[in-house]
């Protein structure tokens, strides 16, 4: 029984560290909004077809959620995405997903000064040890950056889609309340579609898929069912079986560490010390975070996160 958890576990943050793998390959050839379009797209559908197993009835929609189930779309699919896809133009995968693994800390942060979610002192000690790790990674162990503004762009970029994704997560501990975790996704999805496909018509959107390359092809059909369906519904299933906050901890730690993994295989990039010393900083606030945050549970992450 503990293996078939682990096992879970591990599949899915294995599934979600493809998508930075899978996302680097869609720079070369598609710009970050029509990649977030086309995986949505796949996700959407993927989403659609889970409906028989969820019954309809689980997608009724109060009027007075569709502005907040709309923003979840606009922070969640469109800011997270086009940040995260932009990113990786500029800077390693094994950044975006170390820098990505300070979510849960700086939810748990702004929860407790938004929405008056109770943290437990570890949660304070954890966001700093963090936030520090987050620090040495994007000035790559030279603080005194900070006061010289010299930063990397691509991980600037990867912040302001974390910033993004924790505006996504503390809709969705209002939202959680009244809906089930599917049928966030679903609208979430939904609504972020719609706006992505406005704002790909001056990106050029049908010009890029119509030129689009093989690989890219796969990568947008392994982010949209591999990381935004599969992995999700793993997710998911971990949630029943251990818990959220065990399972936010252990798929938070272990990305990182399979996106480092996959990016040397796939790309050569080569593990540093200061990627190391930032990556074990985060996991040690992160791990401080979650054991010292309050009743309500860490929302689940649906895509790539």
């Amino acid at each position: 029984m503990l293996a078939r958890k682990v096992l879970l576990l591990l599949m899915a943050s294995l599934l979600f560290a493809g998508s930075f793998v899978a996302g680097k390959y869609t720079t070369v050839d598609l710009e970050p909004i029509t990649t977030s379009l086309l995986r949505y797209l796949v996700a959407l559908l993927f989403l659609s077809a889970l409906v028989v197993w969820y019954r309809p009835e689980s997608l009724r929609l109060a009027a007075a959620d569709l502005l907040p189930m709309a923003l979840l779309g606009t922070f969640g699919i469109v800011g997270y995405h086009y940040f995260f896809f932009a990113s990786l133009r500029h800077t390693e995968v094994a950044n975006t997903a170390i820098i990505n693994a300070v979510n849960p800390v700086l939810t748990g942060l702004l929860a407790a000064v938004f929405i008056q979610e109770r943290l437990h002192w570890r949660s304070y000690v954890g966001v700093a040890i963090a936030f520090v790790g987050v620090l040495i990674l994007i000035t790559q162990g030279q603080l005194t950056a900070l006061f010289q503004l010299d930063f990397n762009r691509g991980d600037l970029l990867m912040m302001a889609a974390v910033m993004s994704w924790v505006v996504y997560s503390l809709l969705i501990r209002q939202l959680s309340k009244r809906y089930s975790g599917y049928a966030i996704t679903f609208y979430a999805a939904l609504f972020g579609v719609l706006q992505l496909a406005v704002l790909a018509i001056p990106e050029g959107a049908i010009a890029q898929v119509q030129a689009i390359s093989l690989a890219s092809i796969f990568a947008v059909l392994y982010m949209g069912i591999g990381a935004s369906g599969i992995g999700y519904f793993l997710y998911n299933l971990s949630v029943k079986d251990v818990g959220p906050t065990r399972t936010s901890s252990f798929v938070y730690s272990f990305v990182p560490i399979f996106v480092a993994l996959l990016a040397f295989l796939f790309f050569g990039e080569t593990v540093t010390p200061i990627m190391l010393v930032s990556m074990t900083l985060i996991i040690v606030g992160l791990n401080f975070t979650l054991k010292g945050t309050s009743k309500r549970p860490v929302p689940p992450i649906h895509s790539e996160k």
